[in-house]
């Protein structure tokens, strides 16, 4: 059991410094937890990712209150909570701020991906979810309404939030929606880029599912989740009218 938990902290320190390699926050931004036992191991507040060291890892019962460890909770434990709650095959939450994708949660751009892998790896959109203020009750029901539909999400104001079945899983579905985002960006500056057809998208859903990967209960969600469906359809109807205007303009 010490040698699994030694494991577990050594993950978080080194999945802590990536989020700072990255680029991934500034400041104290981000967080991770992960599941040991009855018990959370998690980064403490206040802490900038890149000096996280294996002493810095606090211990936390179930309900967020630190047990062992230097340092305090961070404030947004609450929502790792909602996460474990709502799906208990969870077993780590990765948080943080990075530059693309953040800025696409200020422009309400949820991202559909256009790259097959993408697709299998995390699903068919990454939406950008409703907005509250940090510490807002509202924050319990829109990460749980998202996590019923998806593993990986955008928070207006608040970077992405990503679970997984280790701090690995959950932090590399957060670098890929980075990388989703980078892609966009310089594909739009190019052109119009290409869509995959809703067959294509539907199969490759089939296998995303065939291997396991995706919300593994069916898990009742209110309006909230339809809210950020129906401004992801809208997105595409609204890029092609700008679009339009711009060719008109340079004629």
């Amino acid at each position: 059991m010490g040698n699994r938990r030694s494991f577990i902290v050594s993950e978080i320190v080194k999945y802590s410094q990536k989020l700072d390699q990255k680029g991934f926050g500034a400041n104290h931004d981000g967080n991770i937890s992960v599941k040991f036992d009855d018990v959370l191991l998690a980064t403490p507040t206040a802490v900038s990712k890149g000096n996280v060291t294996a002493d810095l890892i606090i211990t936390l019962d179930k309900n967020g209150n630190k047990i062992d460890g230097i340092g305090k909770p961070f404030s947004e434990i609450k929502l790792h909570l909602v996460a474990y709650r709502v799906r208990p095959e969870i077993n780590a939450v990765v948080h943080a701020h990075p530059s693309f994708a953040t800025a696409r949660g200020l422009l309400n751009l949820s991202i559909k991906p256009a790259i097959p892998e993408a697709i299998v790896s995390i699903g068919d959109i990454v939406p950008v979810v409703a907005f509250a203020m940090p510490g807002a009750r509202e924050n319990d029901s829109i990460v749980a309404n998202a996590l019923a539909a998806v593993d990986v999400f955008i928070m207006p104001g608040n970077g992405v939030f990503a679970v997984g079945d280790c701090v690995e899983q959950a932090y590399l579905r957060l670098e890929l929606v980075e990388h989703l985002a980078k892609i966009d960006y310089y594909a739009r500056s190019m052109g119009t880029p290409m869509a995959l057809t809703n067959e294509d998208v539907a199969n490759l859903m089939e296998k995303r599912a065939a291997i396991g990967l995706g919300p593994k209960k069916n898990i009742a969600v209110s309006s909230q989740e339809s809210r950020f469906t129906i401004k992801q359809q809208q997105i595409p109807e609204l890029e092609k009218l700008i679009l339009e205007e711009i060719k008109k303009a340079l004629q």
